[in-house]
């Protein structure tokens, strides 16, 4: 008997082929895997700015409000019953840390706010309020407090440099307001500059990333450099 054996015109794969192959879907799978990895980093870069603008909005508004508002001590209390009150002015200038990017965790400002609540109807009670701001430094944190609560008022994270320029505001010959930089001793109030720049956090993909924020202020009372400000 005599068998014959055709060609069915099937062929099985190489061995060359089937690496070329693996070779081919690796690539794709690694490309795939890469450009997640991107998106999923630009989304969480995207995110932590989001979420230092939202904190460094409240973080200036109060800024804004409270150093604006310092005063000196005013206290009312020796004017009890008296329907002419003179308000007693104790000095209470505006305390700023020298170098604050290189200050250690505590407090690199300091003012006071004082407020005063006449009453010209018999007995004539006459009352103040006093509450002492801070801001205060810890570690990559920047927090405003206040001597009125333990609750941190508003906070910036991710501080990577802090910068301070203050200027005197002095009454001139003219008796007119005029500036004058760093601190003298006969200044009546005070212009000064808060700069701060973020940095995101390590392991994230824009290491190099840096925001500046930056806002000025006139503040009612001298300024006085103290490497601890407080009160």
């Amino acid at each position: 008997m005599k068998s014959e054996f055709r060609n069915s015109g099937h062929q099985g794969f190489t061995i060359v082929e089937v690496l070329v192959s693996i070779l081919i879907l690796s690539t794709f799978v690694v490309t795939l895997m890469f450009l997640y990895r991107r998106s999923t980093e630009t989304f969480k870069i995207t995110v932590w700015k989001q979420e230092r603008t939202a904190q460094a909005e409240l973080f200036w508004a109060l800024m804004r409000k409270h150093l604006e508002e310092a005063t000196n001590y005013l206290d009312l209390a020796s004017q009890a019953g008296n329907e002419n009150p003179v308000i007693p002015d104790d000095p209470r200038p505006f305390k700023f840390h020298p170098i604050p990017s290189a200050a250690p965790d505590g407090n690199i400002l300091a003012w006071n706010v004082s407020r005063a609540k006449f009453d010209y109807s018999p007995p004539f009670a006459h009352t103040s309020q006093h509450v002492n701001y801070f801001l205060v430094r810890n570690k990559k944190r920047l927090e405003l407090r206040s001597s009125s609560s333990a609750k941190v008022m508003a906070a910036v994270d991710d501080v990577d440099d802090i910068a301070f320029t203050v200027s005197s505001v002095i009454k001139n010959s003219s008796n007119e307001d005029e500036i004058t930089a760093g601190v003298d001793a006969n200044a009546i109030g005070t212009m000064f500059e808060l700069s701060l720049t973020l940095k995101p956090p390590a392991g994230y993909i824009a290491s190099d990333l840096r925001i500046p924020h930056n806002h000025k202020f006139r503040i009612n009372v001298p300024p006085h450099s103290d490497s601890a400000p407080a009160y």
